[in-house]
């Protein structure tokens, strides 16, 4: 009476596992999938030539998938960036609320986010470059040119 027994736990942990382990059934799926596309691109074998098609399709598939619910996750953004940056782009990495943000509120975000990404502290150097290409284009620097 005075011991306290451990046994299973509650039904509210178990049905909340349900949906992680759904999700991780999913993703260990996708994985499967995009691997074996991966695998039938660079077998030469000639009995895959006519399932390439069908791989490659089913990727394309998981990647959008991939994509969308990663979009949804972060906020509606797919990822990664664009050949030529524009203002809109430059607002999403610095995270300010628009294109058009006053120059303190730029900088600001600048500072925090250089502060996260700083390539000293561990940060990305193509990161860091990028964050401070979103500083140049919306505070509307001129692309300087180099003296030598």
């Amino acid at each position: 009476p005075g011991s306290r027994q451990f046994g299973h736990p509650p039904l509210a942990y178990a049905r909340m596992a349900t949906p992680f382990l759904v999700g991780c059934g999913v993703a260990a799926g996708c994985m499967a999938l995009r691997g074996a596309l991966h695998v039938a691109q660079h077998v030469k074998a000639p009995n895959m030539s006519a399932a390439a098609p069908h791989f490659q399709a089913a990727g394309a598939a998981a990647n959008n998938m991939y994509a969308s619910m990663f979009a949804r996750l972060k906020g509606g953004h797919p990822g990664g960036f664009e050949k030529q940056m524009t203002r809109k782009e430059a607002a999403l990495i610095l995270n300010v609320n628009r294109e058009n943000a006053p120059k303190a509120d730029v900088k600001e975000a600048h500072r925090k986010m250089m502060l996260l990404n700083h390539p000293d502290r561990g940060g990305s150097p193509f990161v860091a470059s990028k964050i401070n290409e979103a500083l140049d284009m919306l505070s509307n620097r001129a692309k300087r040119s180099s003296a030598f």
